[in-house]
């Protein structure tokens, strides 16, 4: 099929060139706009029988006026006090507010000029900082989000008096402050991929053009590739601009990599054969099938992320295994073609490698390929003996579920945050919500009072619990306001009854606050708790029928906690099946698979042990991120599996000719810098992701070039065949 392939693109290379250039300029004028994107995403990263969406469901049943996904959180402050001045300005901004609420933006406001309950709330007891929340039922992270939080920010910025400090917060300007920091580091990433690739590459081949044509090739591809999943948003499919960065880095480094290993076999088959056409058909004809199995390991790797409930993994998966695609295509039909038409200038002023008929020798990986080929069980023994420490440390990582500590600090989101824990408590900030649905006909308002009580009492009997909110206490247990007392008690409880009671459906509404910001560890435990305890009163109390949910920040990352790691356990499983059937099927030797895979796995722990710790030991911050887990599981064990087959490939190639000891010998000199090459290309365009700024990529992009250029220095050149050998010498035995 590729000898088929090579004299097609040989004989028509410039019609694949113009299908190319056709293919990319008819998508640039079909790709939608950001406004269409935003109207076809999903209100939800989770199923929608998940914990948390049947929670707010209900909360949007009994408290319509209260329930929210995302609330946007504008933060006013002025020392030494507010002024009347700013008074005005608030029901004036609230006014606004409202108005665009009843054009058409789907929000609702609290502010202390529209919620005289709420008061003490929203306005600090110094005096000196005022609150408005803006609830909107978008979910933090999408396009739609974003654009609700900066037209509420540009309504908020009209008429702002003179010296009145604003920042735009809560989970609202959390998800735009994010999304603005992704799209900053997916063009940020994408120069530093290309700059980093083009140094590369010229001093792999030594020859301008020889650098170029990949590097080309694969931008195209990259182009093509993000253009088509724009339109695929069009169909249900939700791409970030996460995926995007992710897109440009894979694509660059995996399509690099196939480039150079056709490249490399081409310049080879040159000096041997003599004859371009012969070359260069033969090239494609030898590394096609490689080239296709490796990447079908990666494509297959990123489709199983499709087993994933979690939108983001799930994403991913699709959107990269489909870009990938692209990317293979590209190598084999647009690089070879742009090659042929450029000829014998591809490689100037580089000449041609000496003939390859005689044995190769000499240089470093001339000794390395000695020494395995004699002592391949020592290797064996001394290798895995120096990963043991940092695969041990990747067995016992402890991960975080912080987003707020992702934001760069100068962040308008970021220095909310700041100003509401000075005047307010973080707590304030980011309470969450319990509630109890009552089995029908729902109490009284007296006997709610009482279980609120009884309710309230065992919450704050939890450590980390703060204060709660409740129809017992309506402004807090810890509340001062002469106020209070009154609204807990007699007719001022009716005021307070439609904010923590709902007659249909009957629910009880009760709202914490933690010392603790909400994604933290010690919140998240604090929160379980809770909701474990008030579901065992529940039961008592009230009777089998009784549930308990929780909404807010805290409840939502623990539901994704739980998918997430369901999904890890799921998709790992597939993800070494589906890799464990293409390496079997394409080496047709069960030892062999099983230490190639072996192999991978080893490397995957021993990056997570050594990201960890760089990341809590020297660059002293709380543990990696929770999505560093699968994606770098996915990356390393499906990408690392590309060298694999190419080292036992030409291992087989080899092997025809000469026994197993010099075949080893052979392939590993053959192969060991282009593989060296390829893991510094790849290494070089995941690990552009730590120049992004945001912890969850830079902690990637670390992970990702150390891991591979373990993989391609270590494990791939010494390793593997040092196991191939031993798997030779016991059938021999």
């Amino acid at each position: 099929m590729f000898r088929l392939l090579g004299q097609s693109v040989a004989r028509r290379a410039w019609l694949w060139v113009g299908g190319w250039i056709v293919a990319a300029v008819v998508l640039s004028r079909v790709s939608p706009s950001a406004e269409r994107i935003a109207a076809v995403e999903p209100p939800s990263l989770m199923p929608a029988d998940q914990p948390y969406n049947v929670a707010l469901q209900l909360e949007h049943e009994a408290f319509p006026n209260l329930a929210s996904r995302t609330r946007t959180v504008l933060v006013f402050s002025r020392s030494p006090r507010l002024t009347a001045e700013d008074s005005t300005y608030l029901a004036a901004l609230t006014a606004r507010l409202n108005q665009a609420a009843a054009e058409g933006w789907s929000w609702r406001v609290q502010s202390p000029a529209s919620h005289p309950f709420l008061r003490s709330r929203l306005l600090s007891p110094d005096g000196q900082a005022a609150m408005v929340i803006v609830q909107s039922d978008a979910n933090y992270v999408t396009h739609r989000s974003c654009r609700e939080v900066e037209r509420i920010e540009a309504l908020a910025v009209a008429g702002l008096p003179e010296g009145l400090a604003m920042a735009v917060t809560g989970e609202g300007g959390l998800g735009r402050d994010l999304a603005a920091a992704s799209q900053e580091a997916y063009h940020r990433t994408t120069w530093v991929t290309v700059t980093a690739l083009l140094f590369i590459l010229a001093v792999v081949h030594r020859a301008p053009l020889a650098a170029l044509v990949p590097l080309l090739s694969i931008a195209v591809s990259v182009y093509v590739a993000i253009t088509v999943l724009n339109l695929l948003v069009l169909v249900g499919w939700d791409i970030s601009a996460t995926e995007k960065t992710f897109t440009v880095v894979l694509l660059f480094g995996s399509g690099v990599d196939f480039s150079l290993f056709w490249m490399s076999r081409h310049r080879e088959e040159l000096s041997r054969a003599g004859v371009p056409r012969e070359a260069f058909v033969e090239a494609l004809s030898a590394t096609g099938p490689a080239i296709t199995a490796s990447a079908a390991t990666t494509v297959c790797g990123f489709f199983m992320l499709l087993a994933a409930e979690l939108g983001p993994s799930h994403n991913a998966g699709r959107a990269l295994g489909l870009a990938l695609i692209v990317a293979l295509l590209a190598a084999v039909t647009l690089v070879p073609a742009l090659s042929w038409l450029l000829g014998r200038a591809l490689y100037w002023p580089r000449r041609s490698p000496p003939p390859a008929d005689g044995s190769p020798a000499g240089g470093v990986w001339d000794a390395a390929a000695r020494i395995i080929s004699r002592r391949p069980g020592v290797v064996t023994v001394v290798l895995l003996a120096a990963l043991a420490g940092p695969v041990w440390a990747g067995l016992n990582v402890d991960y975080h579920y912080d987003a707020l500590g992702i934001l760069p600090p100068e962040s308008s989101a970021a220095r909310g945050q700041e100003i509401a824990r000075r005047h307010f408590g973080v707590s304030n900030l980011f309470s969450w919500t319990c509630l109890i649905e009552l089995p029908s006909p729902p109490p009284e308002a007296s006997a709610a009072s009482a279980h609120a009580r009884a309710v309230t009492d065992l919450c704050l009997r939890q450590d980390g619990v703060t204060d709660v909110w409740s129809l017992a206490h309506p402004l807090g247990v810890r509340s001062n306001e002469p106020a209070a007392a009154a609204l807990a008690a007699g007719v001022g409880r009716d005021l307070a009854v439609p904010y923590y009671l709902s007659p249909d459906p009957g629910c009880l509404r009760f709202e914490l606050m933690m010392d603790a910001p909400p994604f933290d560890l010690r919140a998240m435990s604090t929160c379980e708790r809770v909701l474990d305890a008030v579901q065992r009163w529940a039961v008592t109390a009230l009777g089998d029928e009784a549930r308990v949910h929780g909404t807010g920040l805290t409840p939502y990352i623990l539901n994704i906690r739980d998918v997430s790691q369901a999904d890890q356990r799921r998709v790992m499983v597939l993800v070494v099946a589906a890799i464990a059937l293409i390496v079997l099927a394409w080496v047709r030797d069960l030892p062999m698979a099983v230490g190639m895979l072996l192999a991978t796995l080893v490397v995957y722990l021993a990056t997570l042990g050594v990201a960890d710790l760089f990341f809590a030991r020297v660059a002293g911050e709380p543990g990696l991120d929770w999505k560093v887990k699968l994606f770098l599981f996915v990356v390393l064990v499906a990408v690392g599996q590309d060298y694999n087959i190419f080292v036992v490939s030409r291992i087989r190639q080899e092997r025809g000719a000469h026994p197993p000891p010099e075949a080893v010998r052979r392939s590993i000199v053959r192969t060991g810098s282009v593989i060296s090459g390829c893991g510094l290309i790849m290494a070089a365009t995941l690990g552009s992701l730590a120049a992004t700024g945001l912890s969850l990529l830079q902690e990637l992009g670390f992970a990702f070039a150390f891991g591979v250029l373990l993989d391609t220095f270590v494990v791939r050149p010494l390793l593997v065949p040092a196991c191939y050998l031993l798997t030779r010498r016991r059938r021999a035995a």
